[in-house]
């Protein structure tokens, strides 16, 4: 008898432990550079069941489902990143890029302007506006589900991209002489099997936004959902 609970026992130690220890090495990754102070790191795991790291240590792009740029420069990135961002994207991963003064136009990502869902007009485009009201363009969008924006007071000031979908923008937009144009605030593209979706405006600005941890998640749980990498570890 007692050589039946020897023999249960180490079923028990086989299936209790070594179990959660693969779920763990299996759990997707978030891969966040930049100033991320917006990002509540426990938060997202508790909404998305994913890991947040802030570097990438000893693991390949692919090992990550979703990678989030916060107001970095592009030359700031790891040399990997900058090597791998174009492959990384286009073999099925989710990008996020956030606004900022070392932003799109502002922090050199004319180098990688395909994965960029606007179209950059200037070298340095990190603008102070009026403050105009967010107008929502895609209202049943899964990013905007519950969530009230706040009205925008700085923005990268970028063009829309014709083959992007545009989300959010900008209430009146801006001009220049005789010519208007509008303040594309969020847009996605799809770019070979992955995803990238671009926010022109700094996320750490919105301190005071009621849902900007509703819109975090929801941002993060969307992309994660449409990436097709960092699943398999």
């Amino acid at each position: 008898m007692r050589r039946g609970w020897v023999a249960a026992g180490c079923v028990c130690l086989a299936i209790g432990w070594s179990s959660p220890l693969r779920a763990a090495q299996s759990a997707p990754m978030i891969l966040a550079i930049g100033n991320t102070a917006f990002l509540n790191a426990s938060a997202i795991q508790a909404a998305t069941g994913a890991e947040v790291k802030i570097d990438l240590e000893r693991s390949k792009l692919t090992d990550f489902a979703v990678i989030l740029l916060a107001n970095v420069a592009y030359s700031s990135l790891p040399e990997a990143l900058q090597q791998g961002l174009v492959e990384y994207v286009s073999a099925g991963g989710s990008l996020l890029l956030t606004g900022g003064p070392q932003g799109f136009g502002s922090g050199g990502y004319q180098a990688v302007a395909p994965l960029v869902p606007f179209q950059i007009r200037f070298d340095s485009d990190w603008r102070v506006t009026p403050f105009r009201p967010p107008v929502t363009l895609q209202p049943g969008h899964p990013i905007l589900a519950g969530v009230e924006f706040i009205t925008v007071g700085a923005v990268n000031d970028m063009n829309p991209r014709p083959d992007a979908t545009e989300i959010v923008r900008a209430a009146g937009g801006g001009s220049a002489g005789t010519v208007s144009y509008p303040y594309p605030l969020i847009a996605e593209i799809g770019v070979g099997a992955g995803r990238v979706l671009g926010i022109a405006f700094d996320l750490n600005e919105f301190a005071g936004m009621r849902d900007r941890g509703r819109f975090i998640q929801n941002t993060i749980t969307y992309l994660q959902s449409m990436s097709r990498l960092g699943r398999n570890r």
